[in-house]
């Protein structure tokens, strides 16, 4: 092969970012060094890969025919080393976030007892930023189905009910819309879509705000005050009257949770596994 592999390795990382910055950041190198390596792969393809428009960057076509095909090269490489490291590790490690694991997943768990992969999980939970690598889990779950190089499946839609101290309906409403501009505006929408079944103005009611579903529920069986938590995470806390249902409307939040597998990885035997368990699991 006669080109430079760490020019290629610019120009995808470049094509990626839209940005010569954002490449230089990546790659740990100088905007100039990018541009360096920029100039060697246009010589030796011999034509424009792209042009500067201001602070922009606007590829040609050829620039993005071979900019795509090298995202998936690259994806390859990437996939057939992790993939010798992951033959020889021990473990099945999955990452989720905090309410997914506390409110749908570790209950169910329980009756996974003879499967051959539960011995072999790691669990690790993730706030807001994801590291999608192989260095930090095998399997994600996330809220939105993951792109680039990542087959990813639906498992069901969230849905938010009201949920009150066993005593009685809170004094307060918890919203999880906490910013200045939006706060309360879930239970807007609750009550808007609710109807009859929240005569309560809620312009009205006093407000307590909680940025996390798993904070919601906490405060319910606190005594606190009524909050909107995914019907998955209040199972157990209602089956239980640790809770009680403050209203029988159930409204979608727009959200989703998928689970996401690279595309090299997905028929592993303890992916394999664990996979078919939660998609079974799942559409019970």
């Amino acid at each position: 092969m006669h080109y430079n592999i760490r020019s290629l390795q610019v120009f995808e990382c470049v094509y990626r970012h839209a940005s010569l910055a954002g490449a230089a950041r990546e790659l740990g190198i100088t905007s100039s060094a990018i541009s360096h390596q920029l100039r060697s792969l246009r010589e030796q393809i011999g034509e424009e890969l792209f042009v500067k428009q201001g602070r922009s960057i606007a590829f040609t076509d050829r620039g993005r025919q071979i900019a795509e095909s090298l995202k998936y090269a690259f994806s390859e490489i990437d996939s057939s080393v992790r993939n010798g490291i992951a033959a020889s590790s021990r473990f099945l490690r999955v990452t989720m976030c905090s309410c997914f694991g506390l409110g749908w997943f570790i209950p169910r768990l329980g009756g996974s007892a003879q499967a051959g992969w539960r011995n072999h999980l790691r669990v690790k939970m993730y706030a807001e930023d994801m590291d999608l690598s192989d260095r930090i889990a095998d399997v994600f779950f996330s809220t939105t189905p993951l792109k680039s190089g990542y087959w990813s499946c639906k498992l069901f839609d969230e849905t938010l009910i009201a949920i009150s101290p066993e005593h009685g309906r809170g004094s307060q409403l918890i919203t999880h819309d906490v910013e200045e501009a939006v706060f309360g505006d879930d239970w807007l929408a609750f009550s808007r879509t609710a109807g009859n079944l929240w005569p309560t103005p809620v312009d009205r009611s006093m407000f307590i705000g909680s940025s996390h579903y798993v904070f919601g529920l906490e405060m319910a069986m606190a005594g606190v005050g009524t909050a909107l938590v995914p019907d998955f995470l209040a199972e157990r806390a209602l089956e239980k009257g640790r809770v009680v249902l403050a209203s029988r409307h159930r409204m979608p939040s727009g959200r989703a949770y998928y689970m996401n597998i690279k595309h090299a990885r997905r028929h592993e035997p303890l992916i394999d596994g664990f996979c078919s368990w939660v998609l079974k699991t799942a559409r019970r």
